[in-house]
Order: C-alpha cells, then structure tokens, then sequence
C-alpha cells in the first residue's frame, strides 16, 4: 500500500491532478447508478466530501488513458488507484485548508496556460482547444479552474514539506552498497543420476497416488446440451445495401472510414509580407528552416507546431501547406496572427476504406441489429410453447443438440463437437444448472447470440487403474525423484556446513566443485538462477544453501566472498540516483502526512457505489 501510495505521491508536487489529466482528454458521461439514493457521496475525508460524479469522471478518464482492453481485475485495480488517489489529494487539501493557502487567479491561469494540450495551431494557449479538451474530460471551465486552483495551493504546502529534503550520505552510501554488493560462490551439482534407479510403484502405490489425484486421472464431466445460435457472419452477406446507404454510412461516420492526410507542421510568423519575404528569399538560397528559427530566437516549442489536419488550419493556411511537397517551404501565407512561412517536416498519408470494406462493415451493422430481433423472435416462440427446435426454425436461429460435451469443446472420443468452441458460450454452458432453458444472449464482440439448455450432467469418474498406469507412473516416478532429490541436497548441504566445505560433498557425488563469476542480485541463468542467487544472497559468508535448478538438477552452493563496492559520488548519475531516491524519501512524508490528516479528521468510504461505479465501467471503454 505504501509503495502505491508513494507512485500517487510523484505525481504531487508538480501536479497531482493536472499532470494526469493533460496526458488525455477523452468523452465520458457520468452513470447513473445512484438513481434512488439521496447520498452520492463516495467518501469522505472530515467534512470534504467527493461525489460520485467526480470520482467516475476521473475513474473513467484513467481508465480510457490505458488505451488497451482492460481485463475486470485490471479495472478493479485501477478504480483502487483512483479512489486512493483522491483520497490522498482530498486529505492534502484539508491541510492547505487549515493552514490557508490560497493560489491567485493569476497563478492558476499561469498553471493552466502551461499544460501543452490546451495549445492551439500556432502553439500557444488556445481558449476553444482549452474548452473543448475539457469538456471532453467531464469538466466545465468553472470546476476545472476550481480544481486547479486547489492544485495550486496544494503544490505550495507539498514544496514545504518536501522542498530542501536531502538524504542523508551515509544512508545513500549503504542503499548502494547493499543494491551492488557482489557475492561469489563455489557449488556442486547434484543430479538425479545420483540416486541410482528408482523402482517403480507397486499396485498398491500407484492407486493410492491415482486417488490422491482424481483430477488427473478422472474422465472430465461431460453434458448433454441443446442451443440454439445465430451468427452475424453469417447473417450479413446475404443482407442488401444500396449505394446510397453506403455513402450514408461513410458521411455519418467519416472518422471510422477516412483517415485524412496529417503533415508535422513547421511555421513561423512574421509582423509583415515584407520580412516573410526577406526570410523566404534566404531559405530559397540555402538557408535551413531550423537556422532561421534560431537566428530569429525562436524556441522549438515556438515553431514546431507539431501534426495537423486540413481542418486544424484556416482556408489560407490550409490550401497552401497541403498543396506543398514533403519537405517544401511555403510563400509568404497571410494568417489570422501575421504573415507566415510553413515547412512541411513530415506526410502521413491519408486512406478510406474501399466500397467494398465500407459495404461489409454496415452488412454487418444491419446483421447485429438483425440478430436482436430474431432473438427476441426465438424468445416469443419459446414463451408460445414451442420446442427448442421448433422456435429456432421459426425464427430463423440454428438448432444443434449435443450428447456429450466437455469443458474443452471434446466429445468422449477427442473429437471437436462444438465449433468453432465459443469461449462464451462453453462458459454458460458449464454455469447452467440443468433442466434450466436459458433466454437468448449475446457474445461480448456482439456477433452471436446463443440460448442453451442443459440436459444431463455426467460428473466426473475415475478411470480403471490399467487405463491410467503409463502415465500415473511416470507422474510418480517424477515427483519421487525430485522429493528423494531434494532430501539428498538437504543432508548434504547439511554435512557441507558442518564441515565448512563443499570438497566431501563433491566426492561423495563423484562431481566437480565449481566456482560462480562474480554475482549480482539480478544474476540469473540456468544453474545459478534466481532462486540459488537469492539464497546466497540471504546467507551469511561461508554458509552453504541448496536450491532447484531450471533444468530439474539441485544446486549446493557455499557464499565464499562478499565485496561492497564504493559510490562514485563524484559520479553524475550517482549523483542524480540519490537526488532521486531522496525525492521518493521525500515523498515518504507527504504520504504520512496525508494519513495523518486522513486519522485525524476521520474518513469513510461508500465501497457499495465504488464498486457499482467500477463494476459497471465497459473494459477499456
């Protein structure tokens, strides 16, 4: 927890909220899962209290800057992340509150000004990209200057407490000394060949072992299932489409189907025609873009303006940049600001899906929407009376009966009956209880919808011994001799550290006393793997430990030197290593700090609308 805390802690001082937010600005709506309740509060640290609105928005906003699918642990952790985030925020805040520090309006419009996904086409701070960017997070402009401000002044008390912390010499010296120190070792090698042949189980052994194991040895369960399916796949070649739905299609959803051309954008701005001239006379002889940049004091945040689109620019701009070749220095173009030069620094082209693409993709569309309806067909014949069978015919689904079925998507005989083997629907198949006749539903991806019924369970049952001997041998034979293996290395590293020495040991096993290069905590290969470095690494000098190999061996292996090389405290990136570590250190504080003010004023947390909040988030969405 502390660990996870100290992460949320980094982002403090420069910006616990802001930092995060400007990484993404993203669309959320806020769920309406506390209809019916008159307590929307999520939690509460003393009397600050933090809605469910603004936990989702931020909920929401994290999850969607992962930028991938997210599995319903890893939006379950996430959630975690952001309630302790706020949490730590909101107990900061009543610290600043009580110490009344206060941020200008000055202040806050500087802080704002500064997040670079508020700026514009030219570069700078632009109000509607500024309105647009957070709206499109959930905030108006009121609560995000709001919000800021209280960044502000948090920051202010946060460079307080952390500011001027220095870690102490010694303490840095021995976090170096103890993550560098080298060990090496001596190690013998203790193979199964060692312990001669091992005899086979007798009857009696192996159905012993065979009972004791009923999941390795047992037929799976199988059962005996009817379903219904429909598929869009199926369903959408055989759907028409007219040229003109088609070219509907594209007009509403041109993002989904036209990539428009992107150019890196280079511009820099002069007071009139004339300059623009003169400069563009110098490029045309010789003169890089960057060079005039330069020579015209012009930082690359200046005039690098970065990706753009036909649409990001003015008509003027706009029609000159993109008529411009890969590379290629515009004439002197009049804008809104002045007259500008723009360089073309990079082309990403543009593409459209085909007809053909466009013609599939809304096939299917209509298929889905199709789909919904021939369940809810499917589900009326059902509520008439009719069969399985008879419903699926009537309403257009597929009817398949299974007589036997396991949770692979295998007959009895190893044959596939269920194909393709749908995830979803061998999971609600295996959920089911018997007798039970399922509505219709649908896969997550949209593209089928399954009903099922369940009518027979045949559980799982032990195999005859003889059915089973080969393999229950063998699983025997393999663990006996890693269990007789294992207690070979324990006496013996045993007899190694009564006798502080490897060389009766090595004898004994008619094998060679090897020495280790030197190693690290990170040292890790086939013999000396993490487990045998982790060991030596707990052990005291001249102590021997044993541990299993990558390859099925054991390993003895004695500590025979220990080195702990000095800092290079002359060393810049040593140097930066403490600052570093003293600003986690640093941030150690805020963290007690923050639970303090969280023990003193209390808190309280609705973990029922956490949960609904986070349970009911789409994965990655």
């Amino acid at each position: 927890m502390l660990q996870q805390m100290r992460n949320f802690s980094k982002s403090i001082v420069s910006s616990i909220f802001l930092g995060a937010l400007a990484l993404s600005f993203v669309v959320w709506g806020v769920a309406d899962i506390f209809r019916g309740s008159t307590d929307d509060t999520v939690f509460k640290v003393g009397s600050n209290k933090v809605n469910v609105a603004m936990f989702t928005r931020d909920f929401h906003n994290a999850v969607r800057n992962q930028r991938t699918a997210l599995t319903p642990d890893q939006t379950k952790a996430i959630g975690k992340e952001v309630l302790d985030r706020m949490m730590l925020a909101t107990a900061l805040d009543n610290m600043t509150a009580s110490l009344g520090l206060t941020a200008s309006d000055a202040r806050v419009g500087q802080q704002i000004h500064a997040i670079s996904a508020f700026n514009g086409p030219l570069g700078g701070f632009d109000h509607d990209v500024f309105l647009r960017a957070i709206n499109q997070a959930g905030y108006t402009e009121k609560e995000f200057v709001e919000v800021s401000r209280k960044d502000v002044a948090r920051g202010q008390m946060l460079r307080g407490v952390e500011g001027g912390f220095q870690m102490p010499a010694d303490y840095a010296r021995a976090i170096f000394s103890y993550v560098n120190e080298v060990r090496a070792a001596e190690y013998v090698v203790v193979t199964p060949a060692s312990l001669g042949e091992v005899p086979p189980p007798n009857d009696a052994v192996l159905a012993a072992y065979v009972k004791a194991h009923p999941e390795r040895f047992s037929t799976p369960e199988y059962r005996t299932v009817s379903y219904v399916a429909i598929n869009a796949e199926d369903l959408a070649p055989g759907i028409a489409v007219t040229d003109k739905q088609i070219q509907a299609e594209i007009d509403g959803n041109k993002a989904a189907y036209i990539v428009p051309e992107r150019r890196t954008l280079e511009q820099i701005q002069f007071p009139s025609e004339a300059d623009a001239k003169a400069a563009k006379a110098a490029l045309d002889g010789g003169k890089s873009f960057d060079a005039l940049a330069t020579e015209r004091k012009l930082k690359p945040a200046d005039y690098k303006i970065g990706d753009v689109v036909a649409d990001d620019l003015d008509k003027a701009r706009a029609a000159a940049f993109f008529a411009l070749p890969d590379g290629g220095i515009s004439a002197p173009v009049k804008s809104t600001f002045g007259w500008v030069l723009m360089h073309v620094a990079k082309i990403t082209p543009g593409s459209a899906k085909s007809h053909d693409e466009v013609k599939a993709i809304l096939q299917r569309k209509i298929a889905v929407d199709k789909m919904t309806d021939i369940s809810n067909a499917y589900g009326e014949a059902v509520n008439d009376g009719l069969s399985m069978a008879d419903a699926a015919r009537k309403s257009g689904m597929h009817f398949v009966h299974l007589a036997a079925v396991d949770e692979q998507g295998l007959a009895p005989d190893g044959s596939k009956v269920l194909t393709p083997a749908n995830p979803e629907l061998l999971a609600a198949i295996f959920k089911a209880e018997a007798g039970d006749e399922g509505d219709p539903f649908p896969t997550q991806d949209s593209l089928h919808y399954f009903a099922i019924k369940v009518e027979g369970i045949t559980p799982p049952k032990p195999k005859p011994l003889d059915a089973v001997r080969a393999l229950a041998t063998a699983r025997w034979l393999a663990e006996k001799k890693v269990e007789l293996l294992r207690a070979k290395a324990v006496a013996l590293t045993a007899q190694a550290n009564a006798q502080h020495s490897l060389k009766a040991v090595a004898a004994a096993l008619g094998a060679p006393v090897q020495s280790s290069p030197a190693l690290n905590r990170g040292t890790s290969d086939m013999v000396l793997n993490a487990l045998v470095v982790r060991a030596l690494y707990d052990a005291p000098a001249g102590k021997a430990i044993f541990a299993p190999t990558m390859d099925g061996n054991f390993v003895i292996a004695r500590v025979s030197g220990i080195g702990h090389p000095l800092p290079p405290e002359e060393n810049l990136g040593y140097q930066r290593g403490v600052y570093q570590l003293g600003g986690e250190i640093a941030s150690d504080i805020t963290i007690a700090l923050a639970q303090a003010v969280q023990q003193r004023d209390g808190k309280k947390v609705n973990q029922a609308l956490v949960d609904s909040t986070v349970g009911n988030s789409g994965s990655g969405s």
